[in-house]
Protein backbone atom coordinates (compact mmCIF):
# COMPACT_ATOMS: atom_id res chain seq x y z
CA UNK A 1 0.00 0.00 0.00
CA UNK A 2 1.32 3.56 -0.18
CA UNK A 3 0.98 5.63 2.33
CA UNK A 4 1.28 9.68 1.71
CA UNK A 5 2.16 12.23 4.57
CA UNK A 6 0.96 15.51 3.58
CA UNK A 7 3.37 18.68 3.68
CA UNK A 8 2.01 22.31 3.59
CA UNK A 9 3.73 25.55 4.69
CA UNK A 10 3.26 25.89 7.93
CA UNK A 11 2.56 22.38 8.88
CA UNK A 12 3.91 20.74 12.42
CA UNK A 13 7.08 19.41 10.96
CA UNK A 14 7.87 16.97 14.18
CA UNK A 15 4.25 15.46 12.81
CA UNK A 16 6.11 14.69 8.92
CA UNK A 17 9.07 13.34 10.11
CA UNK A 18 7.37 11.68 13.31
CA UNK A 19 5.17 9.66 11.32
CA UNK A 20 7.77 8.93 9.05
CA UNK A 21 10.00 7.27 12.01
CA UNK A 22 7.45 5.28 13.32
CA UNK A 23 6.79 3.57 10.28
CA UNK A 24 10.60 3.02 10.02
CA UNK A 25 10.71 1.29 13.27
CA UNK A 26 7.61 -0.60 12.01
CA UNK A 27 9.54 -1.78 9.30
CA UNK A 28 12.50 -2.22 11.32
CA UNK A 29 10.80 -4.23 14.10
CA UNK A 30 9.07 -6.83 10.92
CA UNK A 31 12.49 -7.19 9.34
CA UNK A 32 13.86 -7.84 12.29
CA UNK A 33 10.90 -10.86 12.84
CA UNK A 34 11.17 -12.02 9.56
CA UNK A 35 7.33 -10.64 9.61
CA UNK A 36 5.82 -9.49 6.05
CA UNK A 37 3.31 -7.90 7.03
CA UNK A 38 4.97 -4.25 6.92
CA UNK A 39 6.97 -5.39 2.93
CA UNK A 40 4.37 -3.91 0.64
CA UNK A 41 3.94 -0.61 2.44
CA UNK A 42 5.98 2.07 0.42
CA UNK A 43 5.65 5.51 2.61
CA UNK A 44 6.31 9.24 1.12
CA UNK A 45 6.01 12.48 1.79
CA UNK A 46 3.58 14.75 -0.72
CA UNK A 47 3.90 18.66 -1.33
CA UNK A 48 1.43 20.60 -3.39
CA UNK A 49 3.60 21.16 -5.83
CA UNK A 50 6.59 19.15 -5.05
CA UNK A 51 8.78 21.49 -4.24
CA UNK A 52 10.48 21.49 -0.48
CA UNK A 53 8.08 23.52 1.97
CA UNK A 54 8.83 24.94 5.35
CA UNK A 55 7.13 23.53 8.18
CA UNK A 56 6.16 25.63 11.16
CA UNK A 57 9.20 27.05 12.86
CA UNK A 58 11.27 27.60 9.28
CA UNK A 59 12.60 23.73 8.97
CA UNK A 60 12.36 22.72 5.24
CA UNK A 61 10.75 19.42 4.19
CA UNK A 62 11.75 17.72 1.60
CA UNK A 63 9.33 15.73 -0.55
CA UNK A 64 9.29 12.46 -2.49
CA UNK A 65 6.73 14.07 -4.96
CA UNK A 66 3.64 16.27 -5.89
CA UNK A 67 -0.04 15.65 -4.63
CA UNK A 68 -0.29 15.82 -8.14
CA UNK A 69 1.79 11.99 -8.40
CA UNK A 70 0.01 11.14 -5.18
CA UNK A 71 -3.35 9.72 -6.64
CA UNK A 72 -2.51 6.37 -5.86
CA UNK A 73 -2.28 6.91 -2.38
CA UNK A 74 -3.81 4.25 -0.46
CA UNK A 75 -3.39 6.31 3.04
CA UNK A 76 -3.19 9.48 3.62
CA UNK A 77 -2.21 11.41 6.68
CA UNK A 78 -2.84 15.11 7.25
CA UNK A 79 -0.36 16.48 9.90
CA UNK A 80 -1.62 19.27 12.08
CA UNK A 81 -1.63 23.21 10.71
CA UNK A 82 0.41 25.73 12.87
CA UNK A 83 -0.03 28.54 10.70
CA UNK A 84 -3.18 30.40 11.01
CA UNK A 85 -5.62 28.08 10.10
CA UNK A 86 -7.86 30.16 7.87
CA UNK A 87 -5.07 31.59 5.48
CA UNK A 88 -3.82 28.42 5.40
CA UNK A 89 -7.08 26.93 4.33
CA UNK A 90 -7.14 30.09 1.68
CA UNK A 91 -3.46 28.90 0.38
CA UNK A 92 -4.23 25.36 0.21
CA UNK A 93 -6.94 25.10 -2.30
CA UNK A 94 -4.96 23.29 -4.12
CA UNK A 95 -4.47 20.49 -1.48
CA UNK A 96 -8.36 21.02 -0.34
CA UNK A 97 -9.35 20.21 -4.11
CA UNK A 98 -6.85 17.08 -4.02
CA UNK A 99 -8.47 15.55 -0.92
CA UNK A 100 -11.82 16.23 -2.77
CA UNK A 101 -10.96 13.87 -5.58
CA UNK A 102 -11.03 10.72 -4.09
CA UNK A 103 -14.02 8.92 -3.80
CA UNK A 104 -15.97 8.30 -1.59
CA UNK A 105 -14.81 5.12 1.04
CA UNK A 106 -11.51 4.07 -1.16
CA UNK A 107 -8.65 5.67 0.71
CA UNK A 108 -8.43 5.95 4.25
CA UNK A 109 -7.91 9.53 4.81
CA UNK A 110 -6.76 10.56 7.98
CA UNK A 111 -5.81 13.66 10.07
CA UNK A 112 -3.85 14.50 13.46
CA UNK A 113 -4.91 17.83 15.21
CA UNK A 114 -5.51 21.57 13.56
CA UNK A 115 -5.35 18.88 10.18
CA UNK A 116 -9.23 18.13 10.60
CA UNK A 117 -9.87 21.44 9.11
CA UNK A 118 -8.32 20.15 5.52
CA UNK A 119 -10.66 17.17 5.42
CA UNK A 120 -13.45 19.22 6.51
CA UNK A 121 -12.81 21.70 3.91
CA UNK A 122 -12.69 19.30 1.51
CA UNK A 123 -16.27 17.25 2.91
CA UNK A 124 -14.66 14.36 3.75
CA UNK A 125 -16.17 14.67 7.47
CA UNK A 126 -19.07 15.99 6.89
CA UNK A 127 -21.79 13.60 9.32
CA UNK A 128 -18.67 12.28 11.06
CA UNK A 129 -18.13 12.05 14.67
CA UNK A 130 -14.33 13.51 14.39
CA UNK A 131 -11.71 14.72 17.14
CA UNK A 132 -9.69 17.84 16.56
CA UNK A 133 -7.64 19.93 19.19
CA UNK A 134 -9.76 21.70 21.75
CA UNK A 135 -8.63 24.89 21.81
CA UNK A 136 -9.69 25.04 18.27
CA UNK A 137 -13.18 23.85 18.05
CA UNK A 138 -15.55 27.36 18.36
CA UNK A 139 -13.75 27.68 15.28
CA UNK A 140 -14.38 24.26 13.81
CA UNK A 141 -17.75 24.07 14.62
CA UNK A 142 -18.77 27.65 13.33
CA UNK A 143 -17.23 26.53 10.06
CA UNK A 144 -18.37 23.09 10.02
CA UNK A 145 -21.76 22.67 11.55
CA UNK A 146 -22.16 19.36 9.86
CA UNK A 147 -19.38 17.55 11.84
CA UNK A 148 -19.73 16.04 14.69
CA UNK A 149 -17.00 16.68 17.06
CA UNK A 150 -16.27 14.32 20.10
CA UNK A 151 -13.27 16.18 21.78
CA UNK A 152 -12.62 14.15 24.70
CA UNK A 153 -11.25 11.56 22.45
CA UNK A 154 -7.60 11.35 21.18
CA UNK A 155 -8.93 9.16 18.24
CA UNK A 156 -11.57 8.56 16.33
CA UNK A 157 -11.86 5.56 13.71
CA UNK A 158 -15.17 6.09 11.70
CA UNK A 159 -13.76 3.32 9.03
CA UNK A 160 -12.30 4.90 6.17
CA UNK A 161 -11.83 8.78 8.16
CA UNK A 162 -9.64 8.37 11.13
CA UNK A 163 -8.92 11.81 13.09
CA UNK A 164 -6.15 12.57 15.87
CA UNK A 165 -6.53 14.49 19.00
CA UNK A 166 -4.17 17.57 19.50
CA UNK A 167 -0.07 18.01 18.57
CA UNK A 168 1.38 14.68 20.02
CA UNK A 169 -1.76 12.83 18.54
CA UNK A 170 0.21 11.91 15.65
CA UNK A 171 2.34 9.15 16.73
CA UNK A 172 -0.93 7.81 18.48
CA UNK A 173 -2.12 7.98 14.72
CA UNK A 174 1.05 6.15 13.13
CA UNK A 175 0.23 3.06 15.38
CA UNK A 176 -3.18 2.87 14.95
CA UNK A 177 -2.23 2.69 10.85
CA UNK A 178 0.09 0.39 11.57
CA UNK A 179 -2.71 -1.84 13.45
CA UNK A 180 -4.79 -1.30 10.63
CA UNK A 181 -2.39 -2.46 7.97
CA UNK A 182 -0.31 -4.96 9.77
CA UNK A 183 -1.84 -6.45 12.56
CA UNK A 184 -2.09 -5.50 16.38
CA UNK A 185 1.33 -6.94 17.59
CA UNK A 186 3.17 -4.58 15.24
CA UNK A 187 1.28 -2.33 16.39
CA UNK A 188 2.08 -2.56 19.69
CA UNK A 189 5.75 -3.49 19.62
CA UNK A 190 6.18 -0.07 17.53
CA UNK A 191 4.41 1.68 20.16
CA UNK A 192 6.30 -0.08 22.96
CA UNK A 193 9.93 1.01 20.99
CA UNK A 194 8.15 4.77 21.15
CA UNK A 195 7.11 4.33 24.44
CA UNK A 196 3.94 5.40 24.06
CA UNK A 197 0.63 3.73 24.87
CA UNK A 198 -1.52 2.05 22.29
CA UNK A 199 -4.65 2.57 23.71
CA UNK A 200 -4.67 6.70 23.98
CA UNK A 201 -6.39 8.11 27.20
CA UNK A 202 -8.62 11.22 26.87
CA UNK A 203 -7.50 14.11 25.89
CA UNK A 204 -9.23 16.30 28.46
CA UNK A 205 -6.95 16.72 31.05
CA UNK A 206 -4.48 18.32 28.70
CA UNK A 207 -7.72 20.82 27.89
CA UNK A 208 -6.65 24.10 28.16
CA UNK A 209 -9.53 27.21 28.54
CA UNK A 210 -8.21 30.22 27.12
CA UNK A 211 -11.67 32.92 27.52
CA UNK A 212 -12.61 34.24 24.74
CA UNK A 213 -12.64 37.92 24.62
CA UNK A 214 -12.41 39.69 21.29
CA UNK A 215 -16.84 39.08 21.09
CA UNK A 216 -16.86 42.92 20.66
CA UNK A 217 -19.68 43.28 24.04
CA UNK A 218 -17.87 45.15 26.28
CA UNK A 219 -20.39 44.88 29.45
CA UNK A 220 -19.82 40.89 29.21
CA UNK A 221 -15.82 41.87 29.65
CA UNK A 222 -16.36 43.42 32.11
CA UNK A 223 -17.92 40.43 33.93
CA UNK A 224 -15.47 38.39 32.64
CA UNK A 225 -12.93 40.52 34.40
CA UNK A 226 -15.05 40.72 38.16
CA UNK A 227 -15.09 36.72 37.74
CA UNK A 228 -11.65 36.06 37.54
CA UNK A 229 -10.78 38.68 40.44
CA UNK A 230 -13.74 37.77 42.45
CA UNK A 231 -13.94 33.79 41.84
CA UNK A 232 -12.80 32.99 44.99
CA UNK A 233 -15.50 33.91 47.06
CA UNK A 234 -18.72 31.93 47.32
CA UNK A 235 -20.71 34.22 44.21
CA UNK A 236 -23.37 32.81 42.29
CA UNK A 237 -25.93 33.96 39.15
CA UNK A 238 -27.53 36.50 41.86
CA UNK A 239 -24.07 37.91 42.15
CA UNK A 240 -23.49 38.20 38.98
CA UNK A 241 -26.30 39.73 37.61
CA UNK A 242 -25.80 42.80 40.27
CA UNK A 243 -22.30 43.37 38.66
CA UNK A 244 -23.26 43.15 35.62
CA UNK A 245 -26.57 45.62 35.92
CA UNK A 246 -28.18 42.93 34.26
CA UNK A 247 -31.39 40.84 34.21
CA UNK A 248 -31.17 37.32 34.47
CA UNK A 249 -32.61 36.36 31.48
CA UNK A 250 -30.24 39.40 29.56
CA UNK A 251 -27.19 38.02 30.99
CA UNK A 252 -27.77 34.78 29.84
CA UNK A 253 -28.27 35.45 26.41
CA UNK A 254 -25.62 38.09 26.03
CA UNK A 255 -23.15 35.94 28.14
CA UNK A 256 -23.43 32.94 26.28
CA UNK A 257 -23.59 34.51 22.59
CA UNK A 258 -20.22 36.38 23.99
CA UNK A 259 -18.51 33.02 24.98
CA UNK A 260 -20.14 29.84 24.33
CA UNK A 261 -20.41 29.08 27.77
CA UNK A 262 -23.20 29.91 30.25
CA UNK A 263 -22.06 32.69 33.03
CA UNK A 264 -21.85 29.45 35.71
CA UNK A 265 -20.16 27.55 33.59
CA UNK A 266 -17.38 29.81 32.86
CA UNK A 267 -17.24 30.94 36.56
CA UNK A 268 -16.47 27.08 37.24
CA UNK A 269 -13.85 27.08 33.96
CA UNK A 270 -12.11 29.70 35.69
CA UNK A 271 -12.46 28.06 38.85
CA UNK A 272 -11.07 24.64 37.92
CA UNK A 273 -8.20 26.18 35.75
CA UNK A 274 -7.07 28.07 39.01
CA UNK A 275 -7.12 24.94 40.47
CA UNK A 276 -5.08 23.22 38.08
CA UNK A 277 -2.27 25.68 38.45
CA UNK A 278 -2.35 25.66 42.24
CA UNK A 279 -1.80 21.68 41.82
CA UNK A 280 0.50 21.96 39.19
CA UNK A 281 2.64 23.77 41.76
CA UNK A 282 2.80 23.74 45.53
CA UNK A 283 2.00 20.74 47.57
CA UNK A 284 -1.37 22.03 48.70
CA UNK A 285 -3.97 19.96 50.30
CA UNK A 286 -7.42 19.32 47.89
CA UNK A 287 -9.47 20.77 50.55
CA UNK A 288 -7.67 24.15 50.71
CA UNK A 289 -7.30 24.35 47.01
CA UNK A 290 -11.14 24.10 46.86
CA UNK A 291 -11.22 26.86 49.25
CA UNK A 292 -9.11 28.75 47.43
CA UNK A 293 -10.86 28.63 44.29
CA UNK A 294 -14.46 29.32 45.93
CA UNK A 295 -15.67 25.57 46.76
CA UNK A 296 -17.00 25.36 50.60
CA UNK A 297 -17.64 21.68 49.78
CA UNK A 298 -14.77 19.24 49.38
CA UNK A 299 -16.25 17.05 47.37
CA UNK A 300 -18.51 19.13 45.42
CA UNK A 301 -15.29 20.53 43.93
CA UNK A 302 -13.93 16.61 43.56
CA UNK A 303 -16.80 16.37 40.82
CA UNK A 304 -16.48 20.04 39.54
CA UNK A 305 -12.72 18.69 38.41
CA UNK A 306 -13.09 15.84 37.25
CA UNK A 307 -16.17 16.73 35.12
CA UNK A 308 -14.09 19.27 33.58
CA UNK A 309 -10.24 17.48 33.76
CA UNK A 310 -11.51 14.11 33.23
CA UNK A 311 -9.36 13.38 36.55
CA UNK A 312 -9.56 13.55 40.19
CA UNK A 313 -7.81 16.37 41.73
CA UNK A 314 -5.23 13.61 42.74
CA UNK A 315 -4.53 12.21 39.68
CA UNK A 316 -4.30 15.91 37.80
CA UNK A 317 -1.61 16.44 40.56
CA UNK A 318 0.12 12.64 39.92
CA UNK A 319 0.53 13.33 36.17
CA UNK A 320 1.21 17.52 35.86
CA UNK A 321 2.71 17.91 39.00
CA UNK A 322 6.16 20.38 39.31
CA UNK A 323 9.73 18.21 39.53
CA UNK A 324 11.08 18.70 42.79
CA UNK A 325 14.26 21.28 42.42
CA UNK A 326 17.37 19.80 42.84
CA UNK A 327 20.49 21.33 44.04
CA UNK A 328 23.66 21.57 42.13
CA UNK A 329 26.45 19.65 43.60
Amino acid sequence: MKITIVAFEGCMTSAVFGQMDAFAIAAYIAGRREDSSWNSHDVRIATPDGDPVRGYGGHLIEPHCALSSAGDSDVVLIPPIFNDIEQTLAQERGLVAWLTSFPANSTLLASTCTGAFLLAEAGVLDGRRVTTNPAFSALFEQRYPAVRLALDERLVDDHMVICAGATTAYLNLAIHVIDRLAGHDLAVSTAKALSIDRHPESQRPYFMFIAPRDHGDEKILQLQNWIEVHHQKPIGLEEMTDAAAMSVRNLNRRFLSATGLSPQQYLRRVRIETAKRLLEGRAIAVDRVAEQVGYRDTRAFIRAFGAVAGLSPGEYRRRFRALPNISSP
